[in-house]
């Protein structure tokens, strides 16, 4: 098959996008890379390896952000997203080689189509300086803000964690250095044993710090125990965190009915909407319930704080991060989004899936729509 060379500005644009058989491989491009569904490199051609001095094998298995130089790895990750969900306009990524060498590459993604759904994708590689793209649609221009608010969301969460562990982990790590050292010097016993319990504490604290950021992440209690006892568990701790904030929760539904995929992207959606919570509604109640009702499972985050106009900020831009992150989540996994908020009236967040859906369903577009309202006795004012 003829592919015209990347970044020709001879072609028309929507030529390097053309979706073509998932049979072809990178041969007849010269510098591309296949990437499979999960954006992972499965076959790279002679000319894009030597752009960054690997052989063609070397490559398999990794990912732009693998690849991506030092402070360019949230971008490779977000454009790696857009690629596999058919999103992506032409873009630049500064990649090291294997000796260290910077290059920017240019990329344009084409789908690999066999029976009709994309089950590859091809990037075609070229140096130089990105061209000037056209102006963008209100579907880029927004996605285009998602991905920033995504990246300095991320680029929080990462200063948090490396501020807990230089300020708090780092001086008391060394602490316990000093203390063991000290110990080893003593003659006295004693001196020597009481210097040890004191740096046994200091351990204990920083176990027990590492255990709190390493839930943070992801808490073990949603691997050991399930889905309901990680929400009870959060909520608790929601509560402890911000004193001011009652967190009722009404959590009944059946632990074996909830699907396994749903499982982290409920909890997700629970962190987003009780830190929207924390950080704007000034609220003082919050009933956080996962329930079963008409065949569904819904999930609510209602408080009694100010509220806002649903239609004025969706129309002006100013949702939180927090709220599409939500809605694109719930999306994603074949439910469907919950807002229900007024000046002055507080705001349920949430969302309902179908019992009984699997994952493979969803993907494939299966799952109903419910058009139904979110249960509950309301909260709001």
């Amino acid at each position: 098959m003829s592919v015209p060379p990347p970044f020709d500005h001879n072609v028309p644009h929507t030529a390097l996008r053309r979706p073509v058989d998932a049979g072809d491989d990178t041969a007849s491009i010269a510098a591309s890379v296949r990437l499979d569904t999960e954006g992972r490199i499965r076959e790279a051609s002679a000319t894009a390896a030597a752009m960054l001095g690997y052989d063609q094998r070397a490559l398999n298995g990794r990912t732009l952000t693998d690849l991506a130089a030092q402070g360019w790895r949230d971008a490779a990750e977000v454009a790696s997203a857009r690629v596999r969900f058919g999103t992506a306009n032409d873009f630049a990524l500064l990649l090291r080689g294997r000796s260290g060498r910077l290059s920017l590459i240019e990329m344009a993604a084409r789908p690999l189509v066999a029976d009709g759904q994309a089950k590859a994708f091809i990037l075609e590689w070229a140096n130089g300086r990105p061209r000037r793209q056209a102006v963008e649609g209100p579907l880029e221009a927004e996605l285009h803000r998602l991905a920033v608010s995504l990246i300095r969301g991320r680029e929080r969460e990462r200063l948090d964690v490396a501020k807990r562990l230089h300020d708090d982990l780092m001086p008391t790590l060394a602490m316990t250095k000093y203390l063991v050292e000290d110990a080893a010097k003593r003659s006295s016993r004693d001196e020597a044993s009481e210097l040890l319990g004191q740096a046994s504490a200091s351990l204990r604290h920083v176990i027990a710090e590492l255990s709190n950021i390493s839930n943070a992440l992801r808490p073990r209690l949603l691997d050991d125990l399930g889905l309901l006892p990680t929400l009870e568990w959060y909520g608790r701790g929601f509560e402890e965190a911000h004193c001011p904030i009652s967190v009722v929760r009404v959590l009944t539904a059946t632990e074996h009915n909830v699907p396994h995929h749903l499982k982290v992207d409920i909890f997700r959606i629970v962190q987003d909407a009780l830190g929207n919570v924390a950080r704007h509604a000034q609220a003082t109640v919050v009933r956080l319930s996962l329930t079963e009702k008409d065949d569904e499972l819904r999930l609510a985050v209602e408080d009694n704080g100010k509220g806002f106009d649903t239609a004025y900020a969706f129309r002006a831009g100013d949702t939180s991060v927090g709220l599409i992150s939500i809605s694109k989540r719930i999306r994603a996994t074949g439910g469907r989004f919950v807002l229900e908020s007024r000046p002055g009236r507080g705001t349920r967040v949430g969302g309902a899936w179908a019992l009984g859906v699997t994952m493979r369903e969803v993907e494939n577009g299966d799952p109903s729509y419910y058009p139904k309202s979110a249960g509950g006795a309301s909260i709001r004012r």
